[in-house]
């Protein structure tokens, strides 16, 4: 730095030096300090910097030393912020790569594409650095915070029990929107104990319901929920707060696995009535005609929320042809909308609850996501909840697709896939929470990735040890 028009102190940069000369004119506290201390030795009484300003090393006249080490200073300023920007958005485009997503801790595959990911590590900066006040990219409110702190930030919205892709849609309104709306929070809810009572209770309610469907008709076949119950708050979570944001009705449709756990617990039919089909006639000329299997069924009800508004509810009868029934969700939705009118048309909002080897493996999927905003099929956004056992029957992920995701497919529209641990809860519930928001905001659709398992096999007379012995050990 002998010569300042070697620098970036130079007569090419002469409209962005002059901007922050007159910013710190006006009021020296609106630049940055690094400028402040580089424009103290100045002197230059208002007039413009460049002409003789940037000639200071050479006029002999005591600042140019002090310049100089402003100069530095500031250079080494830009080079820490530039690792700073490079590591928040390396945290908001890959940190799901790294999340803890899997209940069973079965470690990620190595990807060797995404090497930029080691910039969320504690390594990439010294302990100087991460004392050190830097611009927080908007995830703060603040104008700068210490980097240590912006880091953990970083680490607990995207790193921790749930993984965001967002990074890829072109709406900066929407990206902007949930970038706030997760980093403010840090990807977590602060839930009251009445809240935490409700969704353990759904969760106590899902496994003893299954617990007695185990016990009492052993080897039966019902696609039991456990590994995944945590679908049980979720779906209660999406009708409450839907409910406070005007939803009145839900058409839901969903595969096998945990049909008859939302038929008790979230659309209320009686236990006895499924233990009754479970359990099937005495005489046996009744099985002649006698219609569906249990794990089937449809059923219509109203459910009540906290505050007391009623969300009607009609699960769509299903066959076994998994996602099948999705364009008969969207049909049924688009034609109760009709029937309203416009006015009323986002207060009716499809569910639909997939497998993950279905998701990613049906081409009737990727077809119904197409047509998903096409003004004929537009039903203002769909929920879609994969309930993700890591496996398809008895193939395992790596065997059954090629993306990384099971919900890649869904990346074709300007959507968010959200990523949750499915032991935990909490986050399940608190990413319910953002997707039913992100719906009745945006109108459009929204996925959440419930990382799960099975306890049991593909269903109940399978013995899962036999084509995984690895997981299931």
């Amino acid at each position: 730095m002998s010569n300042a028009s070697e620098t970036y102190l130079s007569g090419s940069n002469i409209d962005f030096l002059e901007a922050q000369y007159a910013r710190y004119l006006e009021n020296p506290e609106a630049v940055d300090g690094t400028w402040q201390e580089l424009f103290k030795t100045f002197g230059r009484k208002g007039r413009p910097i460049v002409t003789e300003g940037l000639s200071f090393p050479r006029r002999g006249n005591g600042n140019g030393a002090a310049a100089l080490t402003a100069a530095g200073a500031l250079a080494e300023g830009f080079a820490l912020q530039g690792k700073v920007d490079h590591s928040v958005f390396s945290f908001r485009l890959r940190g799901h790569l790294v999340a803890q997503l899997d209940p069973l801790g079965v470690p990620r595959p190595p990807l060797d594409h995404v090497a930029d990911i080691a910039l969320v590590s504690r390594a990439h900066f010294s302990q100087s650095e991460q004392e050190a006040l830097v611009d927080p990219q908007s995830a703060f409110d603040e104008p700068r915070v210490p980097l240590k702190r912006l880091l953990e930030r970083l680490r607990r919205t995207y790193c921790e029990h749930i993984g965001v892709e967002y990074v890829h849609m072109y709406d900066s309104e929407r990206r902007r929107w949930l970038m706030r709306r997760m980093e403010q929070s840090e990807n977590h809810t602060d839930f009251t104990v009445e809240e935490q009572k409700r969704i353990f209770l759904g969760l106590a309610r899902a496994e003893a319901f299954e617990q007695t469907i185990h016990t009492k008709f052993q080897g039966q076949k019902r696609f039991s929920i456990e590994g995944g119950s945590s679908l049980i708050p979720m779906i209660d979570e999406l009708l409450d707060t839907g409910s406070a944001l005007g939803v009145r009705e839900v058409v839901i449709g969903m595969a096998h696995r945990g049909r008859l756990a939302v038929l008790a617990n979230i659309c209320g039919k009686p236990a006895e009535e499924i233990f009754s089909e479970i359990a099937g006639p005495t005489d046996p000329k009744q099985f002649l005609n006698r219609g569906d299997v249990k794990y089937h069924m449809g059923y219509s009800s109203d459910f009540t929320a906290r505050s007391g508004q009623k969300v009607h509810l009609s699960l769509a009868f299903n066959p076994s042809h998994l996602g099948v029934v999705h364009p008969v969700v969207e049909g049924r939705t688009r034609a109760k909308q009709d029937r309203v009118g416009e006015k009323g048309r986002h207060s009716i909002v499809p569910l639909v609850i997939h497998g993950d080897a279905a998701f990613s493996g049906q081409g009737l999927v990727a077809e119904t996501l197409n047509l998903s905003e096409l003004e004929a099929y537009d039903t203002g956004g769909t929920v879609h909840i994969v309930v993700n056992n890591q496996i398809g029957y008895t193939t395992e992920a790596e065997q059954g697709r090629s993306s990384l995701y099971c919900t890649g497919i869904a990346e074709m529209l300007d959507i968010p896939v959200f990523h949750v641990n499915g032991d935990d809860p909490e986050a399940c519930v608190h990413v319910m929470r953002l997707a039913t928001e992100w719906r009745q905001r945006f109108h459009t659709d929204v996925v959440v990735d419930l990382v799960c398992y099975r306890k049991y096999g593909h269903n109940e007379g399978d013995v899962p040890e036999f084509t995984q012995p690895k997981m299931y050990e």
